[in-house]
């Protein structure tokens, strides 16, 4: 094992070791097997560091929270809520972690439990080898000493960093300390974050939830107006159960989205789109009619509480689609469900290690920077209870046969509502069309929004398709801003099986990484 230190770009878009949507230098380890996808340079890095010293994914999953609760408060951090997936051939084990944001009281501007570090911790527990202290520490150190800003976080500050408020007289903003919002490559030091790290290393998680973290948690958030039941505080857990999802090619595919509901649309869409939906390998030939109508369909079924992922309920649902037939109109509850443009307030990340152990989470704040108040002396923002009217989204998945045990595939996708358009159609264009996976990721997408009403199309797209779409009722205009960012693992014979034909695609819309290096 050794170190050197380059441009993410050219590291990570030579040989094995893969990864191209980044510029950024960084600290990359070479000779280890093992796949880490996250949104967000350095925690993908440091996630790598902790396979490469013999972690397991779920130790490197924990190690991506605590690091991303540093380098992209905008959508991860102590306040976070969200769901993990976790596959693990050695246990014979196909689980969720749920941890969505619970209200800590009754009102209507209830803040969140942090259910995050006990969600880590409960992961750590089943699933991990090294200490937790170990991966809580990297973080800690971030946070103390400081972290160039990515390009990600500084975008996200660009756009929505009005989002944030004042802490108090004489407390400046850690995100803009001069008055002015942070830019990339600026160091990020946050000092009370690094004192609250190091309370959860030496105390324990269960200090945030019943001890005296808990008691300054309590007085700094109803300082800001915002009361917190206390039983409600320690009462509040992360819930394992079995993994539900798409039954297809022998493989269970489930989903970790930032709600229950958004969990439910982006399998139901994967569901039509692996039962119904015809794919082709050439990206211009890809109709955004047809993923316009397996968007509006899945949201209109799930919004009325179908969330049924047979193939026969798919067939109920999208066997009538013609291309020459009017688009299906949404309701206003799809609407509320599908809507939006939020691009930040939520991310995601899936790990997998060389026994094949694979862990995928998505983190939601509920809204860009959570409520906007970074708690004095904790140093973290508090996520609202209840998700704003755009909710932000990020989704990962992991396809797994339950019956040899192995892992086949991974992706991880953020961007928004859009994540559900920009995840799909790759992961269908790649597995049932064959197309190589850089190709079916790079392809031009479409996505419709409910809420404005329009289909957005990104250069590449034929205009034939175009048009079909027009001529169906669907608004056509071309994309502002690239439609979300995808990362793919795939493993055609399985892990642990095999290594040897395992790969990877990143996105070059993304700004985070993906890292791999196959074995020999």
């Amino acid at each position: 094992m050794f170190k050197r230190t380059v441009p993410v770009a050219l590291a990570l878009c030579a040989g094995l070791l893969a990864g191209c949507a980044s510029d950024e230098v960084v600290e990359v380890t070479e000779g280890f097997f093992g796949s880490v996808a996250v949104d967000e340079p350095r925690a993908a890095v440091i996630a790598q560091d902790v396979l490469v010293q013999g972690g397991t994914a779920a130790d490197a999953a924990v190690s991506a929270y605590f690091t991303l609760a540093v380098t992209l408060p905008s959508s991860a951090g102590l306040g976070a809520g969200g769901s993990c997936l976790a596959f693990d051939p050695v246990s014979k084990r196909f689980e969720r972690l749920s941890f969505l944001p619970q209200p800590l009281s009754g009102s209507q501007n209830a803040i969140a439990a942090p259910l995050g570090p006990r969600a880590m911790f409960a992961l750590h527990a089943r699933y991990g080898r090294l200490p937790i202290t170990q991966l809580i520490g990297v973080p800690e150190q971030l946070a103390r000493f400081g972290e160039p800003v990515s390009r990600r976080l500084a975008e996200d500050l660009a756009r929505d960093g009005a989002a944030l408020k004042s802490s108090g007289a004489g407390r400046p903003s850690v995100f803009a300390p001069d008055g002015v919002a942070l830019q990339a490559g600026r160091s990020l030091v946050q000092l009370d974050l690094a004192s609250t790290y190091s309370r959860l290393r030496v105390a324990g998680v269960g200090d945030l939830y019943s001890g005296q973290l808990a008691s300054r948690f309590v007085a700094e958030a109803e300082a800001f107006g915002y009361g917190v039941d206390l039983a409600r505080l320690r009462g509040a857990v992360p819930v394992w159960s079995e993994a539900e999802g798409v039954d297809f090619d022998n493989h269970l595919w489930a989903v970790a989205a930032s709600r229950n509901a958004d969990s439910a649309l982006i399998s139901k869409t994967l569901s039509l789109a692996f039962n119904e939906a015809g794919w082709s390998s050439s990206p211009q030939d890809v109709d955004p009619l047809m993923i316009a109508e397996m968007q509006v369909r899945a949201a209109n079924a799930v919004a009325s509480g179908n969330t049924d992922l047979s193939a026969d309920a798919a067939e109920l649902l999208f066997g009538d689609f013609r291309s020459g037939a009017r688009r299906t109109a949404a309701t206003p509850a799809a609407v509320a469900l599908f809507g939006g443009d939020s691009r930040s307030g939520a991310t995601s990340f899936v790990i997998t290690d060389r026994r094949g152990l694979s862990v995928g989470c998505a983190l939601t704040m509920n809204a860009p920077f959570g409520i906007g108040q970074t708690l004095p002396d904790l140093g973290f923002i508090p996520a609202p209870a209840q998700p704003s009217s755009n909710p932000p989204l990020a989704a990962a998945v992991i396809a797994g046969n339950t019956h040899a045990w192995q892992v086949h595939m991974t992706a991880m996708a953020t961007g928004g509502r859009e994540t559900v358009s920009a995840l799909v159609p790759p992961i269908l264009r790649h597995y049932v069309a064959g197309q190589a996976m850089s190709a079916a990721v790079a392809a031009p997408r479409s996505h419709f929004d409910l809420a404005a009403g329009t289909l957005s199309v990104e250069s590449g797209i034929a205009p034939a398709a175009g048009a079909m779409a027009e001529r169906a009722g669907y608004p056509v205009q071309p994309a502002t801003q690239p439609i979300g960012a995808v990362r793919l693992f795939r493993c055609k014979e399985g892990l642990p099986r095999s290594d040897r034909d395992c790969g990877i695609a990143d996105d070059p819309r993304g700004r985070g990484m993906i890292l791999f290096e196959g074995g020999n």
